[in-house]
């Protein structure tokens, strides 16, 4: 059966797709290339609108019975899951933010940044004390050019997406230490939640087992984004991992009681910035308050 896979139409979309068929031996499958709103709002110069346009119109592919599977930007979806669909989390090897540089492979803190992320353009002024952050827009392709031309000094990109397309070795960059979006990295699958679905079962098996394994994490820091309303515009990095205590342990040695997994973050308002941490949701959730972490947040709003 041939697998039909709705994708934006990019060529990072398309290597990501690529690297989803090649890590589950898919080989009889057919892209069904989607220019998203996203992308035309992108192609236009804008900047300020909501990541899921992104997704959205790869969605209703699916919905509509055009496609079997999306594959996505994990950090481009939205908190919030469509009832309608199921959706894996799957990881790359990385997850860092780099910092591209034109010509002079140092930072300081006069040269001009671009980024269309209000996270990056936080961690930028807070971290790197950046003092000429400008708007950048366009798929990688486009913002490379850009800063080749002369526009920008240097650029901020994901690793990930860049070593998808091979193009890291090229590059003089300097690796951010700083933490990143919730499923930077991430690629996103989703499927209609319907069991008379045609899809291989042993392919949904596959994904599950790899979700849970590794995209179970993603899942609950969205549930955590989700309950601050923070989308993909907000200025909140976010990462959890399995507790320390319970790491090397089968779950029949776990303790009721014990922590799984432990949160941390870090938001960002226009003059300060708090760090964050729990190991529940609702640990999690006080902690932030506590800070007037979400004061912060809707201080861009």
């Amino acid at each position: 059966m041939t697998i039909k896979i709705a994708s934006r139409s990019s060529k990072l979309a398309l290597a990501q797709v690529d690297a989803f068929v090649t890590q589950f031996s898919i080989s009889d499958y057919e892209i069904i290339k989607i220019k998203t709103e996203g992308d035309k709002k992108s192609a236009r110069g804008e900047t300020l609108f909501d990541k899921a346009h992104f997704v959205s119109d790869v969605q209703k592919c699916i919905l509509n019975g055009e496609a079997d599977i999306a594959v996505h930007s994990a950090k481009d979806t939205p908190a919030k899951e469509l009832d309608s669909l199921i959706r894996y989390f799957l990881p790359s090897k990385s997850c860092e933010d780099v910092l591209i540089f034109r010509e002079e492979a140092k930072f300081n803190d006069e040269m001009k940044l671009g980024t269309s992320s209000l996270r990056r353009q936080m961690q930028a002024k807070h971290h790197l004390n950046a003092k000429n952050i400008v708007n950048l827009s366009g798929n990688v392709d486009t913002r490379l050019k850009k800063l080749y031309r002369g526009e920008y000094d240097c650029i901020i990109l994901a690793k990930a997406g860049l070593e998808r397309l091979g193009m890291l070795d090229e590059l003089q960059y300097e690796e951010m230490t700083w933490p990143t979006a919730s499923g930077q990295g991430f690629l996103c699958i989703e499927h209609l939640n319907d069991l008379s679905t045609d899809i291989d079962h042993f392919l949904l098996r596959s994904l599950y087992i790899h979700h849970v394994v590794d995209g179970r994490l993603i899942s609950i820091e969205r549930e955590i984004l989700e309950t601050l309303n923070a989308g993909c515009n907000s200025a909140i990095s976010i990462q959890t991992d399995i507790h320390p205590e319970t790491y090397n342990k089968p779950p029949s040695k776990i303790k009721p009681g014990e922590p799984d997994f432990i949160h941390s973050g870090v938001i960002y308002g226009k003059e300060k910035y708090i760090s964050f941490s729990g190991t529940t949701i609702e640990e999690t959730i006080n902690d932030i308050k506590k800070q007037d972490g979400i004061k912060l947040l809707n201080e861009h709003n």
